[in-house]
């Protein structure tokens, strides 16, 4: 089930176990959409922030001050007055079910396997040779929570969402997550159809 939680959570959210492609980045856009338009922009208030919250306090400061500097770097000014975008993002977190498939084999030594045989309800043929039996597989079932940051930009004369980029990864450790938080901003605005501006 979908729901949308507090930025605690995205902490939790964003980290992928070693060996995996940590972050997974993704982007769609309003077809009438023309970016060049956009001058300046302000933030609106994340969904369902819960305050008093010391991780709270800590993923929102990080989130909206990396946008707000992304975005600067692509030409685009903080502005409360009458902005051309507004800026909004939330998380959201799905439980998920990761499956592995685990092949069996069984080995009986130096005998000889005579007929159809049965095991852990499985069954295996006529073999006459020491070695290993595939027997079958064993699906295992493994639940997760994945975490999504999603970053909305917002025109703010037609009030439409005209670009929607989001981050996902596996739920892990808060405090790593935190501090991974330039990164997925950075990979989720790398997304966005406008370009930083020479250096």
């Amino acid at each position: 089930m979908k729901k949308f939680i507090n930025p605690l959570l995205f902490a939790l959210a964003i980290y992928l176990a070693p060996g995996c492609s940590p972050y997974q980045y993704y982007s769609i856009q309003s077809s009438n959409a023309s970016f060049g338009k956009y001058r300046t922009f302000a933030w609106l208030p994340p969904a369902d922030t819960v305050k008093n919250s010391r991780y709270n306090d800590i993923a929102d400061e990080r989130i909206t001050g990396e946008v707000t500097g992304q975005l600067e770097k692509r030409g685009l000014i903080l502005k409360a007055n009458h902005p051309d975008l507004l800026v909004r993002y939330s998380i959201a977190v799905n439980d998920k079910v990761r499956l592995y498939n685990n092949q069996v084999y069984i080995y009986n030594g130096h005998r000889y396997y005579y007929g159809a045989a049965q095991y852990h309800g499985r069954y295996y043929y006529n073999y006459r040779a020491p070695y290993p039996i595939y027997v079958g597989s064993e699906i295992e079932q493994v639940p997760y929570k994945e975490g999504s940051l999603i970053i909305d930009l917002i025109d703010q004369r037609t009030s439409r969402v005209i670009w929607r980029g989001y981050g996902r990864g596996e739920v892990d450790n808060p405090e790593r997550a935190i501090n991974d938080i330039p990164e997925v901003v950075g990979g989720i605005l790398k997304k966005l159809p406008i370009l930083p501006l020479p250096k």
